[in-house]
Formats: C-alpha cells, sequence, structure tokens
C-alpha cells in the first residue's frame, strides 16, 4: 500500500483480501486498511503535518504524518509563490511573518505535488487557528505582500517521472 512521499506498506494476504490495486482505503479502528468509499483522489496527497522549522518565506520543513504513528520529516516549497531571499530583509520579515502565523495554529494541513528540483515538495500549507477557521498560509502570504505569485515553471523545476 502506497502512504505517500515513497514510503509503502506490505499487506499479508488477509489484509489485501477484498481490495484492489486502485482502491484508496483508510486504517479501520483495528488497524486494518479498508475502503474507503467517501475518498477522491485529491485526497491522497492531503496530510496533517507539524511545522519542525522555517527556512524562510516560502521553505517549511515538517513533520508529516502518513499514519499514526508513522510519519516522517520533508522540506516543502509553499506553490505558486515566491518569497524574498532570506538575506534581504524583506526576506527576514516574510520569515517571521510565516512564524508568526504558525505559533497561532492548532493543527496544519498540507497538501503536496511532486518535488522540485532541490528535492522539495510544492505544497499548499493550511492552517488551523483556535476558533475553526482555516487559513490558506500561500494566499495570505500573497494578501500581505510577503511574496509575489510564481506562474511559471521551468521545465527543470520537476523531477523526471
Amino acid at each position: 500500500m502506497d502512504l505517500g512521499f515513497a514510503c509503502y506498506r506490505a499487506l499479508d494476504a488477509s489484509q489485501a483480501r477484498g481490495l484492489s490495486p486502485d482502491d484508496l482505503v483508510r486504517f479501520s479502528s483495528a488497524n486494518q486498511p479498508v475502503r474507503a468509499a467517501d475518498a477522491v483522489g485529491a485526497d491522497l496527497y492531503t496530510y496533517e503535518a507539524e511545522v519542525a522549522r522555517v527556512v524562510d518565506g516560502d521553505t517549511l520543513w515538517v513533520k508529516v504524518w502518513l499514519k499514526r504513528p508513522l510519519w516522517l520529516k520533508e522540506k516543502l516549497r509553499l506553490r505558486g509563490l515566491d518569497a524574498a531571499e532570506i538575506d534581504t530583509e524583506e526576506g527576514r520579515v516574510a520569515k517571521e511573518f510565516v512564524e508568526g502565523q504558525i505559533k497561532k495554529t492548532t493543527r496544519v494541513l498540507v497538501t503536496t505535488t511532486k518535488p522540485d528540483k532541490w528535492d522539495r515538495y510544492l505544497s499548499d500549507v493550511f492552517l488551523m487557528l483556535p476558533g475553526g477557521e482555516e487559513v490558506f498560509l500561500n494566499n495570505l502570504l500573497l494578501e500581505e505582500g510577503h511574496a509575489r505569485r510564481l506562474d511559471k515553471v521551468a521545465l527543470g523545476d520537476w523531477e523526471a517521472v
């Protein structure tokens, strides 16, 4: 079973019984894989995460929960934007802004795509606030002027398939 991020879990014959290779599954309370009838393809790329470190305004190190207690450390690049480099005043302000937003959160969700040429997964980051509000960090950086849109992706930014 593919857990994402090139991480796999072997299933024995009894666990695989009744499942087909294209099934989307969840784990039951008994820790058994079961077909997730309500799941869609986009669910495959959505994970709960904890931010370990803010590198700069558009790059984070996160602890991604694949299936508790299984997690891995990944470097994420916020998709669709570019913040100033960390060695500039604007870059330091952008980093501090992101750190401030992270401190307010009760939960972090990330959706990912493929890694870029620097092995960072291009991601959308959603911050859950104590009042239940969801903040889309990528857009917030743009709205607050801490980043600019990055619409063009060079072919070299993607790993070979």
